[in-house]
């Protein structure tokens, strides 16, 4: 793993190792494959610098480069671009976190214990080196599709260290896959807000309450959800090709989304918008100062329609909760039939590095707010327990529209409002409402 690294952030690139002595073997004593491993983990630790100073997106390799010490020469000798070092660097950190994680896990006996052992020994490794750590959380997000593949694989170690220690409980009780990935997830977004906003050392103090919150979802009535789910299966998209033009604003925003969707943020110009939209240069420059304002003001416009459209689905009940999943179900519907709010919300979102990612936050602290306030005052969860619940929910989401399963969302809403409503009021009575709601019934959880 590359060493600790303290390097402040500088308007310069200087290096942050000496470089090894030139010449043949017998000046610095080291075979071809020792220096070749060397500018590695040197190179390694330069990318996690520098990805925590300016992102993926604006990171080079000859940046990287300088910071390690290294010659460019060398650099394509061992990687082949940018991704390839960045990934280098994310399997060495996830390999190093897993093995410490997995021992600590082992090192206890009870399921619990096991399981509170495991999380203390993440909490740690976040905390230790919380640069890298974002590497792993944060920065591999915008870092293509070879990258999203590589999270989805550690979060499946996670998954299954959380599905082993739960089946080792007495009862016998375990978790449908879905939940499990979902509390992987939510820990995930509760460390990642943390790693952009600040306060990451207050990590292991959340243990005690993130790890009630996943014990929360144990109950007989989770497996259940499965056959209600089968209740979404004939449910088929509208059709939402028609344009939704209002004014000079809303075609210019709609526009840009569809050709982001259509091509790429990568490929989204003032020019291309404007002549899609149909105005002028000068209405366009009035409106937005540039194309990123553009494309994050076009994304909080779909995401807000989505959100409108469940908080009315919500209010059609006299019931709050039951109103709370008629309010998911629709907005899983929303998702699922808008392929523009998908690609848009979910893929080109991360083109922008760290502003795209600290955008998406937001539209999830959106989420929480809607949520929270289905509920009723007495039930409602704590702002923690709130916030690992949405990043559950947004975590399957993202992963089945990563896989190009996006249909598959309105069966999942179930699950969707398990994940909301158990901790608040438990398995058993969530899984009343969300049958009651398959039945067109509203009923009030006792």
């Amino acid at each position: 793993m590359p060493p600790a690294l303290t390097e402040e952030r500088a308007v310069q690139i200087e290096p942050l190792y000496a470089k090894l002595p030139g010449g043949r073997r017998g000046v610095h004593g080291l075979s071809k494959d020792e220096v070749a491993a060397d500018q590695r983990r040197r190179l390694q630790g330069a990318m996690i610098v520098a990805v925590d100073r300016q992102g993926y997106q604006k990171t080079t390799a000859r940046e990287v480069c300088r910071l390690a010490g290294v010659s460019e020469r060398a650099f394509y000798e061992l990687f082949d671009n940018k991704q390839g070092c960045f990934l280098a660097s994310y399997d060495t950190i996830v390999e190093r976190g897993v093995e410490r994680i997995a021992a600590a896990y082992r090192s206890q006996g009870a399921w619990q214990t096991k399981l509170r052992a495991a999380f203390d020994a993440y909490a740690t490794e976040v905390v230790s080196d919380p640069k890298a750590a974002r590497l792993v959380l944060v920065e591999v997000l915008g870092a293509g599709p070879a990258a999203v593949a590589r999270l989805r694989s550690t979060r499946l170690i996670f998954e299954q260290i959380v599905s082993a220690s739960f089946s080792e409980a007495p009862d016998g009780v375990t978790l449908p896959p879905l939940i499990v990935k979902g509390i992987v997830c939510g820990v995930e977004r509760i460390t990642r807000q943390r790693l952009l906003a600040g306060g990451v050392e207050e990590l292991p103090a959340l243990a005690d309450e993130l790890l009630a919150w996943a014990l929360s979802y144990r109950s007989p009535a989770a497996t259940a959800l499965a056959a209600t789910s089968a209740a979404h299966d004939e449910w088929r998209a509208p059709d939402r090709s028609a344009a939704r033009v209002e004014n000079d604003r809303a075609r210019i925003l709609y526009s840009a989304a569809r050709i982001a969707a259509a091509n790429g943020y990568a490929h989204l110009t003032p020019t291309k918008i404007m002549r899609a939209a149909g105005v002028s240069e000068a209405t366009f420059d009035d409106l937005f100062q540039s194309t990123e304002q553009c494309f994050l003001d076009a994304l909080d416009r779909l995401w807000l329609e989505a959100l409108v459209c469940a908080a009315r689905a919500s209010r059609s009940s006299e019931d709050r909760l039951a109103g709370a999943h008629r309010g998911i179900v629709a907005l899983m519907q929303h998702i699922a039939s808008d392929p523009v709010l998908v690609r848009v919300a979910f893929v080109e979102i991360f083109a922008l590095g760290p502003a795209g990612i600290k955008r998406r936050e937001r539209l999830l602290g959106q989420f929480t707010e809607l949520l929270a306030r289905s509920v009723p005052r007495s039930q409602r969860p704590s702002d923690l327990v709130a916030e690992a619940s949405v990043g559950a929910i947004w975590g399957i989401v993202h992963y089945h529209v990563t896989r190009g399963a996006t249909h598959q969302l309105p069966g999942l809403a179930d699950y969707a409002t398990y994940i909301v409503l158990a901790p608040v009021i438990g398995g058993e009575a969530a899984a009343k409402v969300i049958l009651a709601g398959e039945e067109g019934v509203c009923v009030r959880a006792a």
